[in-house]
């Protein structure tokens, strides 16, 4: 029955993209006009944070580290992106933006977006990349996770929980942004030095909890046989649980990204083994500071990792004795 609703989740997913693509296109259109009033009635820097999915866990998390630095500086932030997680509606929102003239911009380092980010340099404009870099472009800095550091700890965390028997993995990415791939990729390298695990299938969720359930629903209909299962985004692990739910399987170990939702709880009670947690509300922060520093032509470091932890049942116990 549990697999049936996600089914059905999964096709209310499909018409709720839809309508969520439509209000995202008014939403854009109101944003731009909203801005360009804003340009004439404040005197203020005006930052704008585009994100790549607007009300996720991860991004809000973001966007409150931004606005709480912005203000100590008497910036104001403007805070957008697509209701659904879309690139095209991310690259529109920066060709946007960049007509409506702000003074910074804040965004992932998407490929195809090189060349705006030209336009935005010749426009006087610095732009800052978070959480994806695009080292090649003409981007001032990059602040944001180390993402090939964040794969070889989750392969750690998975190989100090495990027993080094013959173990088959699946893998859930949120999307084929660059941060993810380069997860992946770090993490099967660091996996191949232990001979006994084999990634055998990869599957993504276009950073939805319901398609993460589905696409666990999938993986294991297809390969029975998986012993673990790790999320490489935030929302992946617990829709993950949610398709074990569905199956009613309690012998896949669950591994994921970031600290939402009711990931201390899983860890707590065991469906989740751990997660490797990333601090967006530093890289907020940390994004408006150094846009400071450039408007103060002061130094400022041009590629910034913020680090990640890893939180495992010993974390989330002295979490709560404490």
């Amino acid at each position: 029955m549990f697999k049936r609703i996600v089914s059905i989740l999964l096709s209310l997913c499909v018409l709720v993209s839809l309508l969520f693509f439509i209000a995202s296109a008014i939403k854009i259109d109101a944003w731009v006009a909203e801005l360009d009033h804003r340009s004439e009635a404040i005197n203020q820097k005006r930052i704008v944070l585009i994100a790549q999915e607007l009300n996720t866990p991860y991004w809000k998390l973001l966007e409150q580290g931004a606005r709480e630095q912005a203000d100590t500086y008497d910036y104001l932030l403007q805070y957008v992106g697509p209701l659904r997680h879309d690139p095209a509606q991310q690259r529109r929102l920066l060709h946007k933006a960049l007509s409506a003239k702000p003074d910074a911009i804040i965004t992932q380092g998407l490929i195809g977006q090189e060349e705006l980010f030209t336009s935005a340099k010749e426009l006087g404009i610095p732009v800052i990349t978070i959480d994806t870099d695009a080292p090649s472009s003409e981007r001032i800095a990059y602040i944001g996770t180390d993402n090939k550091l964040a794969g070889e700890q989750l392969a750690s965390l998975l190989l100090s929980q495990l027993p080094h028997n013959n173990t088959n993995i699946g893998v859930i990415m949120g999307s084929s942004a660059e941060n993810q791939t380069e997860r992946l990729d770090s993490f099967q390298r660091a996996l191949s030095e232990a001979p006994s695990f084999h990634v055998v299938d990869v599957r993504l969720s276009n950073i939805s909890r319901v398609q993460a359930a589905q696409a666990t629903i999938d993986m294991l209909e297809k390969r029975p046989d998986i012993d673990v299962i790790v999320g490489l985004s935030g929302l992946d692990a617990v829709g993950i649980v949610d398709g074990l739910d569905a199956l009613n399987n309690q012998h896949v170990s669950v591994f994921g990204f970031d600290n939402l939702l009711h990931t201390e709880t899983l860890i707590a009670e065991g469906r989740m083994l751990g997660s490797i947690v990333q601090q967006p509300v530093e890289i907020g922060k940390q994004a408006i500071d150094t846009l400071h520093s450039y408007y103060e032509k002061a130094p400022f470091a041009e590629h910034m990792h913020i680090a990640t932890t890893v939180l495992t049942a010993k974390e989330v116990e002295a979490d709560h004795e404490d």
